[in-house]
């Protein structure tokens, strides 16, 4: 799949590239980042590297993912990472994942990076349903995901793994291309 940039705004969403390592790696020390997302901890520069060289590309080339790095359209200061972290095309399916840079939030960033992507995931993928999953008590990621106009459906018991190895229950979301307001 070929990559795309997309605007939200006074954001621009691209692909992360491996200038955007360095970024990326101070946004991961978060504790929240760490807490809430998949991100190794500790999390290096190294890790930071490979997201930005294998993941990021792979994601794209094969069709798995499509990860955007979220911009300040006017600075090119990296702010966040927001994308479909899977995808079924063939179903139409897809879940969308985000995280903001501690210096980025409380800016809206979240929220118009994930309707930037659904938009384009509905008109340009051919995506019918996108799926939003955060693990219990990750209300910052819900509140992002209503904001967003995903219909929360319920509860997934013991949906994610956890740091520990353990697991836990999720909620879920969806969003239709019906839910989305001009």
């Amino acid at each position: 799949m070929d990559t795309v940039e997309l605007t939200a705004g006074r954001f621009l969403l691209r692909p992360c590239r491996p200038v955007d390592a360095e970024w990326v790696c101070r946004a991961c020390q978060d504790p929240d980042i760490q807490r809430w997302t998949r991100v190794p901890a500790p999390y290096r520069l190294d890790d930071a590297v490979g997201y930005v060289t294998d993941h990021v590309p792979q994601s794209w080339a094969t069709g798995r993912g499509a990860p955007f790095g979220v911009f300040d359209a006017l600075t090119g200061e990296g702010l966040a990472t927001v994308g479909l972290v899977s995808m079924d095309l063939t179903e139409g399916l897809a879940e969308v994942g985000y995280w903001v840079a501690p210096w980025a939030r409380r800016r809206g960033i979240a929220t118009a990076g994930t309707l930037a992507v659904a938009r384009w995931a509905f008109g340009s993928l051919g995506v019918s349903r996108l799926t939003w999953l955060a693990e219990v008590g990750n209300t910052g990621s819900r509140a992002v995901a209503e904001r967003a106009g995903f219909t929360i459906e319920g509860v997934l018991r013991d949906r994610v793994r956890v740091r520990d190895g353990s697991r836990a229950d999720a909620w879920i979301g969806s969003l239709l291309p019906s839910d989305l307001k001009s």
